[in-house]
């Protein structure tokens, strides 16, 4: 089961699924077997590279046709979407903390030394660089001429995308624990900014000057003890047709109206993995492995499937009108939208727990704990 770093003064990480023993932090719950299936879709591996094993919070990146990845050493490599042809490679010979983020052909990145930097992404030549509060452990989020990074003491800040003159930096508390959260921003075109926060909270900022446009209850933290009421939002919200909707760890899945913040409903499921939407329905892997599927517009539970529990699984991705997940033994699994069942399989080479795919529609971008980077495509 994954893993969830808890920081604290005093305790460094916990481990908060599947322990058998709180102190030898064993699993009790074994992977479900594979059963098999009647193949409907077939996936491919289109293309793959091999990087260096990346931590977490490194996510490969789509722009203008290509995928940028980097690794914690400072190589940044751009291929080809369509065939996986190396386009560029370059090494900033500084480590880095987190992934990067593309515009055009810059490329941000924060730095082990606390520091937000922007390159050129052919040729890796520094723009401009810009201190930070502290460490990065996401990704930034580009939203029009403004950069917004969070950093390890749970502040924003805005930069300007041209120069990296800061533009408004805003603080947050934290509680006293909290999970690890290695990417739960989310820009939403020029006009906003989705921050999932610890103890169930969304935030809705205005990147231009950081003030808050509305506030959404996700989960609320409940319980005895402080492990109890660890209840963060640290998988991305994610945004259509005037709809907002976030999962929390230990807490709900929530949708809320975009422009006021109006909460439309909320169901009880605990997720640090992710969700994903399509014009019907929101998906969301649990904690344990089951994948679900809500009505967007009420709430009901339209299926569930529990054939994949405790197989270290993946957020969803839609592929075309498929859901895709990875799980931890490298098979790729595609779940009809209507019925939950899974309609197709695939070993895609993977090995190790995955971050949530990269959905570019008929096609998607997964990363694999060994470094592995795969383009998956539907046949």
């Amino acid at each position: 089961m994954r893993r969830h770093l808890l920081l604290t003064a005093v305790i460094s990480s916990l481990s908060l699924a599947g322990c058998a023993s709180w102190f030898e932090g064993s699993n009790q719950f074994q992977p479900t077997p594979l059963a098999a299936i009647k193949q409907v879709q077939s996936l491919s591996v289109k293309w793959a590279l091999q990087q260096a094993a990346p931590a977490s919070g490194f996510l490969p990146v789509y722009a203008n046709g290509n995928v940028v990845a980097a690794d914690a050493a400072g190589r940044i490599r751009s291929v080809d979407a369509l065939s996986g042809r190396l386009q560029a490679d370059v090494s900033l010979k500084r480590a880095l903390s987190t992934g990067v983020a593309v515009n055009g052909d810059v490329v941000l990145a924060g730095t082990q030394d606390a520091k937000l930097l922007a390159v050129d992404r052919s040729s890796g030549k520094k723009l401009w660089e810009q201190p930070l509060t502290s460490l990065m452990l996401e990704p930034p989020q580009i939203a029009g001429d403004i950069v917004v990074v969070r950093t390890n003491d749970a502040r924003l800040t805005g930069f300007s995308l041209a120069d990296g003159k800061q533009q408004w930096s805003v603080g947050n508390v934290l509680p006293q624990l909290t999970v690890r959260n290695d990417g739960s921003m989310r820009a939403v075109g020029r006009e906003a900014v989705m921050v999932g926060l610890a103890g169930g909270q969304l935030d809705i900022i205005n990147p231009q000057s950081g003030n808050t446009l509305w506030q959404g209850a996700v989960a609320t933290p409940r319980g005895a003890t402080e492990l109890e009421r660890v209840t963060d939002v640290v998988s991305r919200p994610v945004f259509d047709g005037g709809q907002v909707c976030a999962v929390a760890y230990q807490g709900r899945v929530a949708c809320f109206e975009a422009r006021s913040g109006s909460l439309q409903w909320a169901r009880e499921v605990s997720s640090s993995r992710g969700l994903a939407l399509d014009a019907r329905n929101v998906y969301v892997t649990a904690e344990n492995g089951s994948i679900w599927a809500y009505d967007r517009q009420t709430g009901r539970n339209v299926w569930k499937n529990d054939d994949l529990k405790y197989r270290d699984v993946s957020g969803p991705a839609m592929m075309g009108r498929f859901v895709m997940v990875v799980d931890g033994e490298g098979y790729a699994h595609l779940l009809s939208n209507e019925s939950g069942g899974i309609v197709g399989r695939g070993k895609i080479g993977t090995s190790g727990p995955v971050n949530q795919p990269v959905s570019l529609g008929s096609t998607a971008l997964v990363q694999g704990q060994d470094g592995r980077l795969a383009m998956l495509n539907l046949e």
